[in-house]
């Protein structure tokens, strides 16, 4: 009897600190899932809503705004937070107006290098996540092709945006504008056949043609003195008249 107790004991406190640790395990792995898709969400928020809306086709931003809209769906799985309710109704409306109404944005300038790199690293980060959709197979390989190309076009231009903004900057400078966009065609070079680049690049050799024709208007010209020269052409016929005049009178006295 006393063994049957005992191990009875023996049993219960194994099971008590199984069941405890199991409860440990699934608490923490709650915690690592929460941690996982809050950090994905506020990723998706911050690619719609602070990167420059002319960096995203809407097709993109679609894509973004329905992994976020998935995303909370599987917060409110794991914990009931009214907060990521009222998240999930206001982008299920965001969404909405994009697939019915395919809004326009405003473009946002790149006038400073800071906004340039952060423009760049946002843009990086989404290309990292649609190749991360891929893996997963959440995203079709066309799918991901076409936008993993505008992306890549999408960093390009970040870039080719700084310089032109200098340029247009340096108007009264043609030849630092001219400098300027120069920079903003060789952000390009790495995609010399794409259709949309080369349009692109074509816009800056128009505006580099017009600004070295005003940069030639504004040479200084040499002042052409008349009277000086005209004064210096008496002189000289002077001299040789005086000449031709000594010559005849030594020719005399000979």
């Amino acid at each position: 009897m006393i063994t049957i107790i005992i191990f009875s004991a023996i049993i219960l406190s194994i099971t008590a600190i199984y069941i405890s640790q199991a409860k440990e395990r699934s608490r923490t792995e709650k915690i690592r899932r929460t941690n996982i898709c809050n950090g994905r969400y506020q990723r998706m928020q911050q690619l719609l809503h602070e990167l420059p809306p002319q960096y995203l086709n809407n097709e993109l931003r679609i894509m973004i705004a329905q992994r976020s809209v998935e995303t909370l769906n599987e917060l409110l799985k794991i914990s009931s937070n009214p907060r990521h309710a009222e998240y999930l109704n206001s982008d299920l409306d965001y969404l909405k107006q994009l697939k019915e109404n395919s809004p326009k944005f405003p473009a946002v300038k790149i006038t400073t290098e800071a906004k340039a790199k952060e423009v760049r690293d946002n843009l990086e980060m989404l290309q990292r996540f649609i190749e991360s959709q891929l893996k997963n197979k959440q995203l079709p390989a066309a799918n991901a092709k076409i936008y993993h190309d505008h992306i890549t076009l999408s960093i390009c231009q970040s870039k080719a945006d700084l310089f032109n903004a200098r340029a247009q900057a340096a108007k009264s400078k043609p030849r630092v504008a001219i400098h300027n966009y120069h920079c903003a065609i060789d952000a390009f070079k790495s995609l010399i056949k794409n259709p949309q680049a080369a349009k692109i690049i074509q816009e800056y050799k128009v505006k580099i043609k017009q600004l070295e024709a005003e940069a030639d208007q504004n040479i200084p010209k040499a002042p052409e003195n008349t009277e000086n020269t005209e004064s210096e052409n008496t002189e000289w016929d002077s001299f040789l008249e005086d000449k031709d005049t000594w010559q005849k009178k030594n020719n005399y006295d000979n």
